[in-house]
């Protein structure tokens, strides 16, 4: 099987974030945009001072990582460019994080203390995961870094990776933001989470009929179709010559991995490679060569090129033979 190495990473796709796993739906309150924003339960503040209640008028960051979390690492010099912008309009940046086997209080004031200004904004430890719980968890929210904005009404404005904070942000100091909106768009991506889920869970049971079903959620959701990555793995799951499932629709798998390649300008190895196996075992072989020669082309990093060496040479075997008839 040649290694996909682009994967749907669940809401995180586009940024990169540290992936957990969580139950698939809160036990106790939920939270969403437009809520009332949960007060903190902070153990310890490590840095900054102490936020007890949001203030009228003012805008909060809420955001969760953990020292062992790399995106989460990387997000520190935004996060603190974002406080620095913005700290003449009433934002303040809380870095809150949580205990966990590979997530200490000591490690996070060594990191606190080592990045010094990188982490230029509020840090905090929870108290007992109450705050992780209150936010996280009745959130839905799977991985991290994720951020949660508090406008100046106290209300949960937006949650999302803060990699994508800038937009967001602006329009909600400004007072342009539209929380209707976000909200639509915030549970068409946990809609998007949950087909994705179902067809992983389907596939790895080898219920060839519920992951088909689910592909085809998968192709039709608002969330999914524009997402590249996530029609890559359904269409890769499907023509995977180790896949589980059972007689999978070829054509449809063929048009999924055509879109995800015209999502990408055809730019995209791990999607061209996987447009060139549907091809292929669709009897397209002259179009599988195509399309696995350009990704082998595309390949920057010469450790790949040998994942999709050997596919290419099964089709230009494929072809040979029937040549030779």
């Amino acid at each position: 099987m040649v290694k996909k190495f682009i994967a749907y990473t669940v809401a995180l796709v586009l940024s990169g974030g540290a992936v957990f796993a969580q139950g698939d739906t809160p036990k106790g309150p939920t939270l969403s945009i437009g809520d009332k924003a949960p007060l903190l339960d902070i153990g310890t503040w490590v840095k900054g001072d102490p936020v007890t209640a949001f203030e009228p008028g003012k805008t909060y960051v809420i955001e969760f990582w953990a020292t062992w979390c790399g995106p989460c690492i990387q997000s520190m010099p935004h996060l603190s460019s974002l406080q620095k912008e913005y700290a003449d309009k009433n934002l303040r940046i809380i870095g809150v994080t949580s205990e966990d086997p590979s997530n200490t209080l000591e490690g996070v004031r060594k990191m606190v203390a080592s990045k010094g200004d990188t982490m230029g904004y509020t840090v905090a430890w929870d108290n007992a995961r109450n705050t992780n719980t209150a936010y996280m968890q009745a959130a839905q929210q799977r991985g991290i870094p994720c951020s949660f904005v508090v406008d100046g009404q106290g209300k949960i404005a937006y949650i999302g990776h803060p990699a994508t904070l800038d937009e967001p942000l602006s329009q909600i100091v400004a007072g342009t933001w539209d929380p209707a909106a976000a909200k639509e768009r915030l549970e068409a991506e946990k809609q998007a989470d949950a087909l994705m889920t179902t067809f992983g869970r389907a596939t790895a049971a080898g219920k060839s009929d519920e992951a088909m079903a689910a592909a085809r959620a998968v192709f039709k959701n608002s969330a999914l179709r524009d997402n590249p990555g996530a029609l890559n793995e359904v269409a890769w799951t499907l023509v995977d010559p180790e896949s589980k499932i059972q007689n999978p629709d070829l054509d449809f798998a063929l048009e999924v991995a055509m879109r995800a390649s015209e999502l990408t300008k055809h730019s995209e190895p791990a999607i061209l490679d996987t447009l060139a196996r549907a091809h292929f075992l669709k009897g397209d072989v002259a179009s599988a060569i195509a399309n696995q020669t350009k990704a082998i082309e595309l390949v920057d990093d010469p450790r790949l090129k040998p994942q999709l060496t050997p596919a290419l040479e099964e089709y230009k075997a494929a072809a040979a033979a029937a040549a030779t008839k």
